[in-house]
Order: C-alpha cells, then sequence, then structure tokens
C-alpha cells in the first residue's frame, strides 16, 4: 500500500486519488509522490500556524491539482482550469456545500497564483505555499525548515518529477502561453515573504 492509499481515508479522497492515477496512468508514480509531498508540507504549515483546515478538502485539492497536465484531462485550457474541472466532476456525486466545494476548486486553480489568497481561504493559500516549497525543495520555506521540507523528499522520493513536468509542458507547448511558470521555475517565481509571517 502506497503512502497515499494511506492518507485517503474518506470516500471522496480514495475517489480523487482514483481519478488521479486514471489521469496518469499509474500508481504511486513520482506525480502522486509529489501530491503526497505537498499535502504534508500543507498539514505541517496548517499546524504551526494554529490553523484549522478541512483534511478532506485539502488532500482532494493536492491529489487533483496538477491532474490537468495529462493528456486524458486537457481540453486544450491551461492546465489548472482543466484540473478544477476534473475536481468538480470527480466531487459533484458527494453533495459538498457549494462553499466548502468553491473552496477546493480555488484551492487547484489557484495554486500557481503570483500573490496571496489567504483571503481567499486558508486551504487555498496552503495549497499554493506548499506546491512552492515542494517544487523548490525548500528554497522557498515560508517558515517551513529545509530539513522538515526535504525529510518529505526523502520518504517519497521526488525521482523523475521535474522530468515528467517538462516532458508535459513541451508537448502542450506551454512555456510561450503565458501561464505562470512556477513548477519549472519556482524559487525564482516565488513571492519574497519567505518567513511564514504574517501574510499580505
Amino acid at each position: 500500500m502506497s503512502r497515499a492509499d494511506e492518507l485517503a481515508k474518506t470516500d471522496a479522497e480514495r475517489v480523487c486519488l482514483a481519478a488521479l492515477r486514471e489521469a496518469t496512468g499509474a500508481g504511486d508514480d513520482p506525480m502522486e509522490r509529489h501530491c503526497v509531498r505537498q499535502f504534508l508540507i500543507a498539514e505541517r504549515m496548517a499546524s504551526d500556524r494554529g490553523l484549522e483546515v478541512n483534511r478532506e478538502l485539502l488532500l482532494c485539492a493536492t491529489f487533483l491539482h496538477d491532474a490537468g497536465l495529462y493528456d486524458s484531462v486537457t481540453t486544450g485550457d491551461v492546465y489548472v482550469a482543466d484540473s478544477r474541472r476534473l475536481a468538480e466532476r470527480t466531487l459533484a456525486p458527494f453533495d459538498w456545500p457549494p462553499e466548502r466545494l468553491a473552496l477546493c476548486l480555488d484551492a487547484i486553480e489557484q495554486h500557481h497564483a503570483q500573490r496571496s489568497r489567504w483571503k481567499w481561504g486558508a486551504e487555498v493559500e496552503l495549497v499554493r505555499r506548499s506546491d512552492l516549497v515542494e517544487l523548490s525543495r525548500g528554497l522557498v520555506n515560508f517558515g517551513v525548515s529545509r530539513a522538515g521540507s526535504t525529510s518529505s523528499s526523502a520518504r517519497f522520493p521526488a525521482s523523475g518529477l521535474y522530468r515528467l513536468i517538462a516532458r508535459s509542458r513541451l508537448h502542450r507547448g506551454w512555456a510561450a502561453s503565458g501561464e505562470p511558470r512556477a513548477h519549472l521555475h519556482a524559487a525564482e517565481q516565488a513571492p519574497r515573504d519567505t518567513s511564514g509571517g504574517a501574510a499580505t
């Protein structure tokens, strides 16, 4: 059993994990491990700040935030929008309250936003920040120790992730699309507030 399987405790979480695996055509692959590392970092950030967040929402969002990279999911739109649409379809049977569903979908679509998204909801900003911390391997930290962020990488190796993302972007031709390039240049594109202090 993979770490993602261990984390997925509710029906919604398991269905989102299954949707990710259907998109990637694999299980416990580089993308799945990226999602696991990102979720664990987001959980730690929430704990460090004393934030009460919806665990199920956060895990569903991290599982599906990059699913739009894959040919089986894309519509030709920017991939964060395709990821949002997949999550909306996947979660529809669970009849989440509209506000909760919107929070999850916003967390997915806004995870490359260049400015803080605290005002959108804690989960939205935590998904954004944890993605930057994870992909930059702790160079961008928002108050999370680099040792803490790299420990997740040691337990769930990132081998193959950056090659996968680069191949997907080249295949889709997104480098010239104007879409934020945080996947390939997380450290350079990150906000300068890395202290974990009050958000703006």
